[in-house]
């Protein structure tokens, strides 16, 4: 490396991104390794985790096949990461999603699904992951959350129980920041509003003209972002760039709504 070429704002640093097979997930981890950042990938979609380390090539990526709502993923994958890499200094909640009916209509097991899913599954892997953050001294922790938890969903469609649920990641990243900073570690989320990911580009498509006009007249910037627009949200919080910031979420709907 030149001495005008930047130095990667990762270099040396480990990283567990959940739910990282697509979307998002996908988008952070891809660009956590081009700055130079090892990832481990945790996803239950298999033939995405191929696909991801087949276009990540270099041992940069390490895939992870397992269910991210499980207390024993989250300790499991902690260990075999700090045994493979040395420890681990960044953490990414991104797993999430709405299961079943989005309303008071919801049956019982569908609600709790989804707070296991997108909620629990959070808790799960902070959890797991305070000791070795701890061990190193430092860490960061990067939750992702969603407009409709610090609002509504903007196209109506996100549901009663994915709300709830994103409101708690708001919630337990404040607390947790408060718990963990005195170890030099930062809690931080993002709450993105539409993304493009295949669910969104699908989303984008189903909704009726009218909802999609008033989203887009709601909206400040007039678009649904890219995935690399939230994952470049999660390298400034995931690197020493943001080392003051802890606690706090990071709004990125494109002002959606501004406030």
């Amino acid at each position: 490396m030149t001495d005008n070429q930047p130095q990667p704002r990762l270099a040396d640093r480990v990283a567990i991104v959940t739910g990282g097979a697509n979307g998002i997930g996908r988008a952070i981890a891809s660009l956590f390794v081009r700055e130079g950042a090892r990832v481990a990938v945790v996803d239950i979609d298999e033939r995405g985790l191929h696909s991801l380390t087949e276009a990540e090539p270099g041992g940069q990526v390490l895939a992870m096949a397992a269910d991210a709502t499980l207390a024993t993923s989250a300790e499991t994958t902690v260990q075999t990461v700090a045994t493979e890499w040395g420890g681990l200094d960044i953490l990414v909640n991104n797993v999430g999603g709405r299961i079943g009916g989005g309303g008071l209509d919801a049956t019982e097991s569908d609600w709790q699904a989804t707070i296991a899913l997108s909620l629990t599954s959070h808790f799960l892997w902070c959890r797991a992951s305070a000791p070795a953050m701890i061990s190193r001294g430092r860490g960061r922790i990067i939750n992702i959350a969603s407009n409709a938890g610090r609002y509504r969903s903007n196209t109506g469609s996100s549901g009663l129980s994915y709300s709830t649920a994103k409101g708690g990641v708001l919630q337990l990243t404040r607390t947790v920041a408060h718990e963990l900073g005195r170890f030099g570690i930062t809690v931080n989320a993002i709450a993105p509003g539409s993304v493009l990911t295949e669910a969104g580009v699908q989303e984008e498509r189903e909704l009726e003209r009218d909802v999609y006009d008033r989203v887009m007249r709601e909206t400040a910037l007039g678009y649904f972002a890219p995935p690399e627009e939230i994952a470049s949200i999660a390298l400034f919080l995931a690197s020493d760039d943001s080392s003051y910031v802890t606690g706090t979420t990071i709004l990125a709907s494109g002002g959606w709504c501004a406030s």
